[in-house]
C-alpha cells in the first residue's frame, strides 16, 4: 500500500474530489451514489488494475520492486547491479552503499591534497624553475605507461605465479629522490576524487528527493488503484506520469528515511532509524 505521507493528495482521509483535482479520474469501474464516499485503500497496479506482478519470480510483488536479472531475485527498492559489491544496491543496503562512495571520494581528495604540493614542489626545485606544458605533457605519458605495465605485470604474475613490483618497466622523469609511485598516486587520487564526488552528488540527489536511479529513467506511466470498499470490485484505475514523484516527502523526511535522524551521527552510525522507513 501506499504510504500516507505523500507528495499527492492519496492518503486515508482524501476525498475524490482531491484526487479528481489533481488527476484525470475516469469513473467506469462500478461508480457509487454516495456523495460522500470515502477511499479505503491506495495501491500501485497494472493498466487495469491487476496487482504487480513479477513473471520472473512468479509471485505478486511490492512496490518499488524491481528483479534483478543477475541476482534472479526481487530487490525491494532496488538501485542498480553493483558489480563492486558483487550485488544488488537496494532498501537493505543503500545507506551503506553511500557511505562507503563519500568516505572513498573524501580519502581520494584527502590523498591528492596532500600529496600533490609536496610532489610539485619538489619536481619544481629539482629541475629549476617553474613547472612547463613540456613537463607536465611528459609526466603524462609516464602515467599512461604506469598504467600499462601495471596491468601486464599483474597479468604476467597470475601467469608466472611469481612476483615483480609493478611498476617494473617504467621510465621515471629523471628527477632524482621522486618514485615514479607520487605520479601515480596524485594522477589516480584526483581522477578517482572527481568521479566519485559526481558519483556521491547524484546519490545525494536520489536521497533528498527519495528516488531510486530505475525511477529517475523510467519512462513507462505509474497506475494507481483506488478502492472504495473491501469489496474489490469498486474502484478506479489512475494513470500518473513517470516524471512525478509518488515518494517525496520533502528535503528532511527524505534524508532521515535513509540516513537516520540524528544530524550528527547520520555519517558515522552503521544502522538507521527503521521506523522511520
Amino acid at each position: 500500500m501506499l504510504t500516507p505521507a505523500m507528495k499527492l493528495p492519496l492518503n486515508q482521509d482524501a476525498k475524490l474530489e482531491a484526487l479528481t483535482d489533481a488527476f484525470p479520474f475516469p469513473r467506469h469501474h462500478h461508480a457509487i451514489d454516495s456523495k460522500e464516499t470515502s477511499i479505503v485503500s491506495l495501491s500501485l497496479s497494472g493498466e487495469r488494475g491487476e496487482p504487480l506482478y513479477c513473471e520472473k519470480c512468479r509471485t505478486v510483488k511490492p512496490e518499488r520492486t524491481h528483479h534483478c536479472r543477475e541476482c534472479n531475485r526481487c530487490a525491494p527498492k532496488m538501485d542498480h547491479h553493483c558489480i563492486w559489491i558483487n550485488g544488488c544496491v537496494d532498501e537493505s543496503n543503500y545507506r551503506h552503499f553511500f557511505l562507503f562512495v563519500f568516505y572513498v571520494a573524501a580519502y581520494a581528495c584527502w590523498v591528492d591534497i596532500n600529496a600533490a604540493p609536496m610532489l610539485f614542489t619538489n619536481i619544481a626545485q629539482q629541475i629549476g624553475g617553474s613547472i612547463t606544458l613540456d613537463f607536465c605533457w611528459k609526466a603524462y605519458k609516464v602515467y599512461l605507461a604506469s598504467i600499462y605495465h601495471l596491468w601486464r605485470n599483474v597479468g604476467w604474475m597470475i601467469v608466472n605465479r611469481k612476483w615483480v613490483p609493478l611498476l617494473t618497466g617504467v621510465e621515471g622523469l629523471g628527477l632524482e629522490g621522486i618514485s615514479v609511485h607520487w605520479y601515480s598516486v596524485t594522477v589516480l587520487g584526483f581522477l578517482f576524487g572527481l568521479t566519485l564526488l559526481g558519483f556521491t552528488g547524484v546519490h545525494f540527489y536520489y536521497i533528498t528527493r527519495n528516488k531510486t536511479s530505475i525511477e529517475h529513467v523510467a519512462s513507462r506511466p505509474t497506475y494507481i488503484r483506488v478502492d472504495f470498499d473491501k469489496s474489490g470490485n469498486n474502484y478506479e484505475i489512475i494513470p500518473i506520469d513517470p516524471k512525478t514523484n509518488l515518494y517525496d516527502r520533502g528535503f528532511y523526511k527524505n534524508w532521515c528515511s535513509v540516513m537516520g535522524s540524528n544530524p550528527f551521527t547520520c555519517l558515522c552510525k552503521v544502522y538507521h532509524d527503521s521506523h522511520l522507513l
